[in-house]
């Protein structure tokens, strides 16, 4: 009989069995249990559409109960992917077709969808510095080395990037994929300029380097719309847009989408080994996207997510701007605190959590070191009097670690 200290399935057993990337992996960003969350950046609950979803999934099944309740195809329900073609047509100006359309479960899925078709273990990946966690955690599970480029106000810096593709070039180990959220980044809620974009573009194509555009924010537009999108301005050719309806419909859904041109996509959709997403999520999330009440529902989420960043950011102003400075985003969900000289951000978020407010250290956006002096600030889940209040808190953990480091 096995002893406790011979058990081939202990804890130890089985980290010592996972592959090792998977090994070296932090945890994700979770919910807090805290009574204030900054840190998850989900939607508010209460305006999920479960009222449209309900009649339109009534709709579904009483029209092809069949049809929604069996396997469905790797690339999704047509009408669907159709519809998604049809808006980034009218967005782009392109000729985008469902051929060039896949749904994915969320823009998470795209994501780890590309790194399974296109990078192989010691391949290079470039982000930005800081950029999204999840995408860091997906390309290094497939073994990629993940090489950043600082971002500023304004997104990726070009000269930077160029820098570093010219070095890879010369080394014979050529990149083979730029990860970017030109709109509204995860976390420092900057927005790539237009000029930006189109040297982006630039840069990647004498390259022989693929783009992938997330671009899960895009419909949180505070600002109006933003600029042409990277998958506009390369003429579709060379790029993947990873899109979701998580931000805008509902994260339990898990429905997002990927665009490529045809020849891409068909391979990501080869690469994938999951039968599918669920049938019954797709044709009831296309009746609902079909029905008129979509952008409404939209422009609704457009003001109430106004107001939130609106009211954090004057509380931030009143109530903390001795330790802390931001730009404020263009849409999205987050402010990107900086904090000032002498402030670490673990012993920040450590005071606020005592307070009951949970935030996001800048450490865990930045692939190969740094954000000790940020803090991602997320607005999008608490009402405007509950924000308050919690900025209120917030700002006296800065104040009580100010007061220690001194």
């Amino acid at each position: 009989m096995d002893t406790a200290g011979s058990d081939p399935f202990s804890a130890a057993a089985i980290e010592a069995l996972l592959a090792p990337a998977v090994r070296r992996l932090p945890p994700p960003t979770s919910l807090s249990p805290l009574p204030y969350d900054l840190n998850a950046g989900v939607p508010d609950r209460e305006t999920l559409p479960w009222r449209e979803l309900l009649d339109a999934t009534r709709v579904v099944l009483e029209e092809d109960a069949a049809g929604a309740l069996t396997y469905g195809g790797q690339a999704g329900y047509e009408p669907l992917r159709a519809w998604v073609a049809e808006r980034q047509a009218a967005e782009t100006g392109l000729s985008v077709t469902p051929g060039h359309v896949a749904i994915t479960a969320g823009s998470a899925q795209g994501i780890d969808n590309v790194a399974a078709a296109f990078v192989a273990d010691g391949d290079v990946v470039i982000t930005g510095a800081p950029t999204y966690p999840g995408a860091i955690r997906t390309f290094r599970a497939r073994g990629a080395q993940v090489i950043d480029v600082p971002q500023d106000e304004d997104g990726l810096v070009m000269p930077a990037l160029a820098r570093v593709l010219d070095t890879r070039r010369m080394t014979g180990r050529q990149a083979k994929l730029i990860y970017v959220t030109a709109n509204y980044d995860n976390p420092s809620g900057s927005t790539l300029t237009l000029e930006r974009r189109q040297r982006l573009v630039e840069l990647a194509r004498e390259h022989g380097v693929l783009i992938l555009e997330d671009d899960a924010y895009t419909g949180i537009d505070l600002e109006g719309p933003p600029p042409t999108s990277l998958f506009a301005v390369a003429g579709g050719r060379g790029i993947v847009r990873c899109g979701t309806f998580s931000k805008t419909v509902a994260t339990g859904l898990r429905v997002g989408f990927i665009v490529a041109q045809p020849e891409i996509t068909a391979r990501l959709v080869l690469a994938r080994f999951d039968n599918g997403g669920p049938p019954i999520l797709h044709r009831l999330l296309n009746h609902y996207l079909r029905s008129g009440r979509y952008d409404p529902h939209v422009r609704m989420l457009q003001t109430l997510y106004r107001e939130r960043r609106d009211v954090t950011a004057e509380a931030l102003r009143d109530l903390c701007e001795p330790y802390v400075t931001f730009r404020m985003p263009r849409g999205g969900f987050f402010h990107w605190l900086q904090l000032a000289p002498g402030l670490d951000a673990v012993a920040v978020t450590r005071a606020a959590a005592e307070r009951g407010v949970a935030v996001t250290p800048g450490t865990g956006y930045f692939a190969n070191g740094g954000g000790e002096d940020r803090i991602r600030l997320v607005y999008s889940a608490l009402s405007p009097a509950d924000l308050r209040r919690a900025i209120e808190a917030f700002a006296e953990a800065l104040a009580a670690v100010a007061s220690a480091s001194r």
